[in-house]
């Protein structure tokens, strides 16, 4: 006979009634990135990319890459708009349209298409 954890057993059913059996599909989550750029509101076709602009009073460390470990190229300053291209592989980091490096998306505000 199985032996089934009554607690945990009950809220995941509880969970089932309130969602109407539907749960978050991991294969339609969004990463930050693509949802910095509302990727979901583009037309099937539109290369992801957007204007973003720096809230980070300290400013924007680009990188060489999408990720905190690659070497720092620059920064950008608060209130610096940029335009920026999604990648869903990059996760939480968005490359620079037309210029090297890579930024989180933590330090970034959605301003434009």
């Amino acid at each position: 006979m199985l032996n089934f954890n009554k607690p945990l057993t009950a809220l995941a059913f509880l969970t089932l009634i309130v969602t109407g059996g539907a749960l978050p599909s991991a294969a339609n989550a969004q990463t930050p990135a693509q949802r910095l750029c509302r990727v979901d509101q583009l037309r099937p076709g539109v290369k992801p990319a957007c204007t973003v602009i720096v809230t980070s009073r300290s400013g924007a460390t680009v990188r060489s890459g999408p990720g905190s470990n690659y070497k720092k190229i620059r920064v950008l300053p608060h209130n610096y708009d940029v335009n920026v291209r999604v990648s869903k592989s990059s996760r939480n980091w968005v490359k620079l349209n037309g210029a090297p490096g890579w930024v989180n998306t933590r330090l970034l505000l959605h301003v434009g298409d």
